[in-house]
């Protein structure tokens, strides 16, 4: 049976007494009151990883260090970062005394949904976001209060509609926090709009669809066109964006001890071991065996 493989999944984060999860929908940690070195131990150690649900980063104070979706990311004091499902993060590296908050969400269903939600505001493309200091501090009152709403019992009857309400409330901080409101309300160029539609193409297709002309067709763009556009945006030719996404989802399987080489040549659609491994080799250097 095919079984999708995502690093930064509920059930897959480290039992260390940090990590809480609602169900499949919301798992949350923090530093806020420890080092982060203790916090977010276990954590670390699954990079390189791709995100099975959107994801929020706030860097309450400190210094964040990331590779994401194949750029350099510092995020600093007052600093949040919004990722979404599928977003490419290859390592981080925090500040020993770095103040984070995080978040891996899914959809939450609540009868009374905030001006700003987080779906809105992570939109395709990973974003970051710089806040005011107060509105830091009111997103820090509203974590609190979330993660003792996932942890006490006297929630446990409506614990998922409440933790929900608390999620778009920060939501709504994060939207009036933004010290230019032009971050969240201006809109994207055509070739940002392309890029957006790219890269959600490749998230949805690359296991089974390598060739160009599928996301040309996908996104009714020549060639020619799309090429031009995806490097011009982003620096990269469009063919290396589809292989790092195969590269990373290969290592990723292979780093998690639960696949053979030919299991992953069937996952990732590949005519056969030989094939993988001459692609894989070809891309990091070595055959997959000896990366394994």
């Amino acid at each position: 049976m095919k079984q999708e493989f995502n690093v930064l999944d509920m059930t897959l984060m480290p039992d260390n007494g940090t990590a809480i999860a609602l169900e499949d929908k919301l798992l949350i940690m923090d530093s806020l009151d420890s080092p982060v070195v203790d916090d977010l131990h276990g954590f670390i150690d699954l990079f390189p990883m791709k995100l099975a649900k959107s994801c929020l980063l706030v860097v309450v104070s400190g210094c964040v260090q990331l590779s994401v979706n194949f750029s350099d990311i510092v995020a600093t004091d007052n600093t949040c970062l919004l990722f979404p499902e599928g977003t490419i993060v290859e390592k981080a590296v925090f500040d020993a005394h770095a103040r984070v908050i995080l978040l891996s969400f899914g959809h939450l269903n609540t009868s009374s949904m905030a001006q700003y939600d987080l779906h809105r505001l992570s939109a395709i493309q990973a974003r970051t976001l710089h806040l005011q200091e107060e509105h830091v501090n009111m997103l820090q009152e509203v974590y609190r209060l979330l993660r003792t709403i996932m942890t006490d019992d006297a929630f446990a009857y409506n614990r998922m509609d409440t933790a929900a309400h608390c999620v778009n409330l920060m939501a709504s901080i994060l939207g009036q926090g933004l010290d230019e409101q032009s971050q969240l309300d201006a809109k994207p160029s055509r070739q940002d709009e392309i890029v957006s539609r790219f890269l959600e193409c490749v998230h949805e297709n690359y296991r089974e669809h390598r060739e160009l002309g599928f996301y040309a067709e996908k996104l009714r763009l020549s060639l020619k066109y799309m090429s031009h556009v995806i490097h011009g945006q982003t620096g990269r030719h469009p063919s290396q964006w589809i292989k790092d996404y195969v590269i990373l989802d290969a290592k990723t399987m292979l780093r998690s001890g639960r696949y053979s080489v030919q299991q992953v040549a069937d996952e990732l659609h590949f005519p056969n071991q030989s094939f993988f491994g001459k692609y894989f080799k070809e891309a990091v250097g070595v055959s997959p065996k000896k990366w394994k």
